[in-house]
């Protein structure tokens, strides 16, 4: 199962998710329409085999290694943030 299917089995539809990276560097990329996406993972450089998830938690979130532009690697937390 993709996280979009993790998202949408856990009752998610619009969110906004906010990224933190090893370095504690922040991004946020708002306004995801699950319904409409078709590869979250991809859109967000994330490596599927390396996802874990925490969607059942106070403050749900996945954890996943995220491929940079120069090539490099860096393990993310993506917090969920439903509106």
């Amino acid at each position: 199962m993709d996280l979009k299917e993790h998202l949408v089995t856990h009752g998610y539809d619009q969110i906004d998710i906010l990224l933190i990276d090893e370095e504690q560097n922040q991004s946020t990329v708002a306004g995801i329409s699950l319904h409409k996406m078709t590869d979250l993972e991809y859109k967000l450089y994330l490596d599927p085999q390396s996802l874990k998830y925490e969607l059942n938690s106070d403050h749900p979130h996945f954890i996943a290694n995220q491929k940079e532009e120069e090539g490099e690697v860096k393990q993310v937390k993506g917090y969920i943030l439903k509106w």
